[in-house]
């Protein structure tokens, strides 16, 4: 029986296939099995798996009617017999110690999940990104090293937690334990399982070393197509909240969630195409936990989240066009801030592109606006002491 169990769901990506086999065959760390889920692909992808079998006998092929990257996932888990479980996604690699070290540290610290941290390779650019907080592990500072820790150590930034199920190892216990899988028909899909598995342990462990190759800006990838498919991101988050509701956290990081799912929800519909748009908006409308007010102070939300609100009501009630441009500079003054606040203690003076900062409050949410070439971002407390600061966009050099 294999110690690891490596998950490679295999979806027409015979150009990425041979890089992410030979990373995963080459691995530093050998007692393991390398399930791969042809999920019904119609290019040369299950012929170069055939040449891979013949190469290396760990390889097992799963072959399947097209179901989607979840249910290619969950038939992995079912044909899984290894102790611990790893997923690499068939366009991505990794690095050739990635199982031993996240291994070692699973049995070392006796834990349940390891975590790593990710390089973004953009597909065009060719480059290498790792100031991205959301997959460098930035959140977590120096006390989450060389332990175990639960959910609850992390509620300050519980939300920012990188939920994709690929850079990290799970025990199998806990996974049979909870029964957690992947939704079924649904893009966006790692959030559910992984709030499953994380709310349900209180051993979880970090890496720091960049040990997974996420591919990003893939050309045919299906997050950014633009089609109904976008629309899942509802549904997925209406699950994480209904996961997240549950724990003895939630009324901490509830707006924590909010901002972070609203944001997710904006970006996905600014890559909607326009004649999908007011099908997305009624569904928010109807259908999201972020419309409920059973679940959510809107007050509050408007009055400490303004810009937020706004593009949320912007798709709900369709009064004007939203500056996809201004959320994505948005999300990287945002990353780039908490990055540098949560690693320092006192007084911070940094500088983003042109721009200049002095700042003394951490904050637990923040908010952009922009207004007469002016950039105006609310740090914003949860115990409602928000502070305002204000600066002018530079030219730049």
């Amino acid at each position: 029986m294999p110690e690891i169990s490596v998950i490679v769901p295999v979806y027409n990506v015979e150009k990425y296939l041979s890089q992410c086999l030979e990373s995963i065959i080459n691995q530093t760390f050998s007692d393991i099995e390398i399930i791969c889920v042809n999920d019904g692909s119609t290019d040369n992808s299950r012929q170069i798996l055939e040449e891979y079998k013949l190469k290396d006998s760990r390889i097992i092929i799963e072959d399947k009617a097209n179901g989607g990257l979840s249910s290619a996932r969950n038939a992995g888990l079912k044909a899984a017999k290894g102790r611990v479980i790893s997923f690499v996604d068939s366009d991505d690699w990794i690095a050739p110690d990635m199982l031993e070290k996240l291994y070692n540290d699973m049995v070392f610290y006796n834990t349940d999940i390891s975590i790593c941290a990710v390089h973004l390779y953009d597909e065009i650019s060719k480059t290498v990104d790792d100031d991205d907080g959301y997959y460098n592990l930035s959140k977590f500072n120096r006390t989450f090293d060389n332990r175990a820790f639960s959910y609850r150590d992390t509620k300050p930034f519980l939300t920012d937690i990188c939920v994709m199920a690929w850079n990290k190892l799970y025990r199998k216990s806990l996974i049979d334990k909870v029964n957690a899988k992947f939704p079924d028909g649904l893009i966006f899909e790692d959030g559910p399982f992984f709030y499953d598995l994380f709310f349900n342990t209180d051993r979880v462990s970090v890496v720091r070393d960049f040990l997974y190759y996420y591919r990003i800006n893939r050309k045919g990838s299906i997050v950014q197509n633009g089609g109904e498919n976008l629309f899942d991101i509802i549904d997925i988050v209406n699950l994480m909240c209904d996961k997240a509701k549950n724990t003895s956290v939630w009324n901490d990081i509830k707006y924590d969630f909010f901002k972070r799912k609203a944001d997710d929800i904006i970006y996905r519909y600014n890559l909607i195409e326009d004649n999908l748009k007011p099908r997305f908006s009624k569904l928010l409308k109807e259908k999201s936990c972020l419309s409920d007010e059973n679940i959510f102070d809107f007050a509050f939300i408007n009055s400490n989240m303004p810009v937020t609100y706004k593009c949320l009501c912007d798709i709900k009630y369709k009064t004007s066009r939203l500056n996809y441009l201004k959320r994505k500079i948005e999300r990287r003054f945002i990353n780039k801030i908490i990055q540098i606040l949560e690693t320092e203690k006192d007084c911070y003076y940094f500088k983003f592109w042109s721009l200049k900062f002095k700042i003394k409050k951490i904050p637990r949410i923040l908010d952009v606006n922009y207004k007469n070439d002016r950039i105006y971002i609310i740090f914003l407390d949860i115990i409602k002491l928000s502070i305002k600061f204000e600066y002018s966009k530079l030219e730049r050099n």
